[in-house]
């Protein structure tokens, strides 16, 4: 298994195929686990910080990565990859139930290749 420690393959599945990426793993306070199940890549997400855009605050990073966690238990399947920017190195997902846009500030992109 090889692993790259690029945002290039994320960008590339999310430009491609980007109903193909499922969240599997969220685990505070700053990994997220991302799946593209047409590839079978597994993209690993080490995250700075954690902003939401809500209407109301949130008081800590970490409240709202559990925020997200929450939601990728409860509707699993309506969480989606809204935005890849690697330049910018922001990953975005979009809980429609929720309607929720949680917009990641990635410190380390990889990707585990089988």
């Amino acid at each position: 298994m090889s692993v790259h420690k690029s945002g290039a393959f994320l960008q590339q599945c999310f430009s491609v195929h980007p109903l193909s990426l499922t969240i599997k793993l969220v685990s505070p306070p700053q990994i997220v686990g991302v799946v593209c199940t047409n590839c079978r890549m597994r993209h690993r997400l080490t995250l700075q910080q954690v902003p939401v855009q809500l209407k109301e605050p949130i008081e800590t990073d970490s409240q709202e990565l559990s925020l997200l966690q929450g939601c990728v238990q409860d509707h699993p399947k309506d969480v989606r990859v809204s935005l890849v920017q690697v330049e910018e190195c922001a990953v975005a997902f979009r809980c429609g139930p929720c309607r929720r846009t949680y917009v990641l500030d990635v410190a380390l992109f990889e990707t585990h290749q089988t």
